[in-house]
């Protein structure tokens, strides 16, 4: 549906209402993806998920309930539905009254051409990486994933708010007999996927992976790339910036505000407006989205705040909530690392020793108060030595904390990506070395 579709489907539900306020929330997932592995197309799927949530407030008393079935009688169900759930609910004395009109800025990240991306046009594109790939006598497996995401909130208070954004992912595991090598690449337009340069990276990190060599655990110097440092931020935002974490003690940085937690050369904030972000300038709760500076120069400045959490600290909210209610307080998810003034190969060249890590693999949480994390090392692990690749390393196993991690960096690279983590969304990070960086056991591969 279009803008004015969707917001002709929140007005009709919260016409269904006989709560003292409502809020409608529409969400649209449209996702198209080509799997490929074995060096041939595997898979071509394609889905649209729409739903809508209906939340009513009566007095102090609120209920949510989601469908995905727009027809009359499916919303005046859900319409019901809320409010019969919501009669079993305590009154809760801090329930906010739902906010009124707001004002929103702009975002550019939604590419019509990336959004109705054909399958045609990614098995092309996919068929021109694993030419070169199998030429080499490697074997390729990946995904291309094209799509788009909707999100529409209005309210009975006359708010209404819509954004859309796409996003193109390539990504790539070059293998060969002792080792892989690993490339992607995340942007709102599917024109900025460079399938000739990220193949020509996959196959020269396979090639550098072959006869993996044993290391023994212990404290190293790291170069960690921007797919491996997106690992370290993925319990960052729901932990150590989320307001609740704080005010319910169970942040590491609680009560730390204006002291120093990080290196000085760490800058670290939550931009859903940047270029290479996707995302949309509003909350779950219809307010504003801010560009938040988090950490500046290693000091925590700022926190993010839903509406329940800026009024129990006293201040406003950041526009960071999840749809309400909910126990997970709010989430920066447009994480970003500033860049640094120095080239990955500048790096690389400064390093007496150390290692390059390509990316991490299954990676969780340990310790939540001291965001402590442990993962592996994958698809690309390498010693270096007086400046200089030298040969690849069998795979680690890490157990470190992020706030150590990140208080031990001694170079911030002036690239910068948009990375996924393992199952924690994408972040916009640069290329980081790190001192002391521990390794916990090695691995026989």
């Amino acid at each position: 549906m279009d803008q004015n579709e969707v917001i002709r489907l929140c007005e009709q539900a919260l016409g269904y209402s006989s709560a003292d306020e409502t809020e409608v929330i529409y969400h649209e997932v449209a996702s198209a993806l080509t799997r490929f592995a074995n060096n041939q197309i595997e898979q071509n799927v394609a889905e649209v998920v729409a739903d809508l949530t209906f939340r009513g407030v009566w007095g102090q008393k609120t209920a949510r309930v989601t469908t995905s079935r727009f027809d009359e009688p499916s919303l005046r169900r859900v319409a019901a539905t809320a409010e019969e759930v919501a009669r079993t609910q305590r009154d809760n004395p801090d329930l906010l009254p739902l906010p009124g009109e707001q004002a929103y800025q702009t975002s550019d990240h939604y590419c019509a051409e990336t959004a109705s991306f054909t399958p045609e046009r990614r098995a092309e594109l996919v068929s021109t990486h694993i030419g070169p790939v199998a030429q080499a006598a490697y074997t390729a497996a990946g995904i291309f994933q094209t799509g788009h995401q909707a999100v529409a909130v209005a309210n009975s208070n006359r708010l209404r708010a819509y954004d859309r954004f796409s996003q193109a992912t390539f990504s790539t595991q070059v293998m060969g007999d002792d080792g892989a090598g690993f490339a992607s690449h995340v942007h709102h337009r599917a024109e900025t996927v460079d399938i000739g340069a990220l193949t020509e990276r996959a196959l020269e990190k396979c090639r550098a992976s072959q006869v993996p060599q044993p290391l023994e655990p212990g404290e190293y110097t790291v170069i960690l790339e921007p797919s491996a440092v997106s690992n370290l931020l993925m319990f960052m935002g729901p932990l150590g910036f989320n307001a609740l974490a704080h005010i319910e003690g169970r942040s590491p940085f609680g009560g730390k505000v204006d002291e120093k937690v990080l290196g000085e050369n760490i800058t670290i904030e939550d931009n859903a407006y940047h270029e290479q972000a996707g995302g949309v300038p509003f909350d779950f709760e219809g307010m504003p989205r801010q560009r938040v500076t988090l950490i500046d120069r290693g000091v925590l400045k700022s926190l993010v705040h839903d509406r329940r959490t800026a009024a129990q600290m006293q201040t406003e909210t950041t526009g960071h909530a999840l749809p309400q209610p909910n126990p997970n307080g709010p989430w920066a998810m447009n994480l970003m690392i500033q860049p640094g003034d120095q080239s990955p190969e500048e790096i690389i060249q400064s390093t007496r020793r150390g290692i390059l890590v390509t990316q991490f693999h299954y990676t969780n949480i340990v310790n939540p108060m001291e965001l402590s994390i442990t993962g592996m090392t994958r698809n690309g692990t390498y010693m270096i030595e007086d400046g200089k690749i030298t040969h690849a390393v069998k795979n680690m196993r890490f157990t470190e904390s992020v706030i150590k991690a990140l208080s031990n960096v001694s170079a911030v690279g002036n690239d910068i990506k948009l990375a996924s983590s393992t199952f924690g969304g994408g972040y916009l990070v640069p290329t980081l070395r790190i001192e002391n960086f521990t390794f916990s056991s090695a691995t026989d591969f």
